[in-house]
């Protein structure tokens, strides 16, 4: 699993999910994008190129464990 920043210095998190998503031996990697962009567009150009999920800012400590623990059952139910 990945938490993923959309504001990274050098490279945006956007570029980071695209390669992930373009490496075949990272195929199966689960990637939760965490940002202070909050605008629908920018949440549906994350899960366009593979997040997912998207969660905004300002967020609990406890709504990404809960996210965290979503995204691995679901993960674990489909195998």
């Amino acid at each position: 699993l990945i938490l993923l920043d959309v504001n990274l210095p050098g490279r945006s998190g956007y570029e980071v999910c695209e390669a992930v998503r373009a490496n075949p031996a990272w195929k199966g990697m689960l990637i939760l994008m965490l940002t202070a962009k909050g605008r629908d567009v920018e949440r549906e150009k994350g899960l366009a190129l593979g997040a997912d999920d998207y969660i905004t800012k300002p967020f609990s400590t406890q709504e990404v464990v809960d996210k965290v623990r979503e995204l691995l059952a679901s993960r674990e139910s489909q195998a």
